[in-house]
């Protein structure tokens, strides 16, 4: 009873505020004590409504960074391979974590996405697909912040940049930049390429596709 509570709809004000707890009380003071931390921006985050968060991808504790420079509640896309570990598939599904066949992506993700949304949660994807541990550039955009922006009612993206933080001590920033509206005009490549473009800015990177 109590697993189907938790986990049956993981985007209900309980979990939400499980968020919130979490970034405020945990994290926040977390980086704040052990990095040199600055967010920029946050005057461009949307109020009241749902859209994309898309940036670059350092770390795994990139997904952190976001929810607390943006004081959002981030429904993660997440490579369907993570949730093989069955202490990890609990802790990120409680925290509103999306499965994704990155090779197909399914009916099910869809599904879920558009439950997020519905409930007014944010969705939160990388633009590279996976890590890039360089620090000088971007060298592949993935479509799927355009996907999701187009299957999402043409979500509207909140560009991101994170810089530094590499270890314990140093200048950790996160740069906000303005919303990009989908234009339904523009193909899905074009759409990654606008994406990509802002976001490298942000990130202080090259963006150099192979």
């Amino acid at each position: 009873m109590l697993k189907k509570f938790l986990f049956e709809n993981p985007y209900d004000f309980v979990h939400k505020l499980s968020h919130k707890l979490i970034i405020f009380l945990i994290l926040y003071p977390y980086y704040y004590l052990n990095y040199k931390f600055k967010v920029f921006g946050r005057e461009n985050i949307p109020k009241e409504t749902s859209f994309i968060v898309a940036s670059n991808h350092f770390s795994y504790s990139d997904p952190t960074l976001l929810s607390i420079a943006t004081h959002e509640t981030i429904a993660f896309i997440a490579k369907k391979e993570l949730f093989d570990d069955l202490k990890l598939k609990d802790i990120i599904t409680y925290l509103g974590a999306i499965p994704i066949d990155r090779e197909k992506p399914g009916l099910s993700t869809i599904k879920q996405l558009k439950k997020a949304i519905q409930n007014n949660w944010s969705i939160g994807i990388f633009i590279e697909g996976t890590r890039n541990e360089s620090r000088e550039k971007i060298t592949r955009l993935q479509q799927g912040v355009a996907f999701f922006a187009k299957i999402g009612n043409n979500l509207p993206v909140l560009p991101i940049g994170i810089r530094g933080g590499q270890k314990k001590g140093d200048v950790l920033e996160i740069h906000i930049g303005e919303i990009i509206e989908f234009d339904k005009e523009k193909s899905l490549e074009e759409m990654t390429f606008i994406y990509g473009q802002k976001i490298a800015e942000l990130a202080n990177l090259k963006l150099e596709l192979n």
